[in-house]
């Protein structure tokens, strides 16, 4: 059986995080051997290191109690309007320098994936009130080995409890209509779908939709 402890995330946990993040965030697979984006450093750049950085006192992780190894995480932040700007602020200068200096040399079956996001992807429309009534958002990921052990609830139960100690009242969040195993979690912790759409996220998968769920935080700590 698979144990782990959560705790608080350490900026040095980062290269722990974007292992997990590489190897668990193809819609909850790997994407290791895949051949669609073998820029392990890129994903990072994308998906977790800003929390890491710059969000760390809103982020944890699971840690394997043997060999201490990350094995799984919940990254947010708790007013996703601000930290929309700041991740611009600090990482866009990071991801263009890193795609025209190593990406674009190196990994072009990668720069392909962007390409295809950046020409088909749409912007996202999200309903008016989102960021007013679920202001805190997260990402939530788990070595596919160390799943269904019981991990990703306790992160997320010391993910909300957090949340409710800084008096925010809502988290939303984004999974894909593939990821079905991510769907039944978020369901029996109460999260509920209030927006779905089409999206053009990998160049491998036709039929995708992005589902955005919300859940109120009741019992707010004062």
């Amino acid at each position: 059986m698979k144990d782990a402890i959560i705790r608080c995330c350490k900026k040095e946990d980062e290269a722990g995080i974007v292992n997990v993040c590489y190897h668990s965030g193809y819609m909850g697979e790997d994407l290791d051997n895949k051949n669609i984006f073998n820029d392990v450093k890129l994903f990072g750049y994308l998906f977790c290191v800003y929390y890491v950085r710059y969000q760390t006192e809103h982020c944890f992780v699971a840690e394997d109690v043997k060999t201490k190894q990350i094995v799984g995480y919940i990254l947010g932040a708790l007013n996703t309007k601000k930290q929309k700007i700041d991740f611009y602020l600090k990482m866009s200068s990071k991801i263009l320098s890193h795609v025209t200096t190593c990406t674009i040399l190196k990994y072009p079956e990668t720069l392909k994936s962007i390409m295809f996001f950046l020409i088909y992807g749409r912007p996202e429309k999200l309903p008016k009130n989102l960021f007013s009534e679920y202001p805190a958002h997260l990402h939530i990921n788990i070595l596919s080995e160390y799943q269904r052990y019981g991990i990703g609830a306790k992160l997320m139960e010391k993910f909300e409890n957090h949340v409710r100690l800084n008096r925010v009242k809502g988290i939303h969040l984004q999974t894909t209509s593939e990821n079905i195993k991510a769907i039944s979690f978020y369901n029996k912790l109460g999260y509920q779908l209030i927006s779905e759409h089409r999206i053009h996220l990998w160049r491998d998968i036709k039929h995708l939709r992005s589902l955005l769920l919300v859940k109120k935080m009741d019992n707010i700590y004062s």
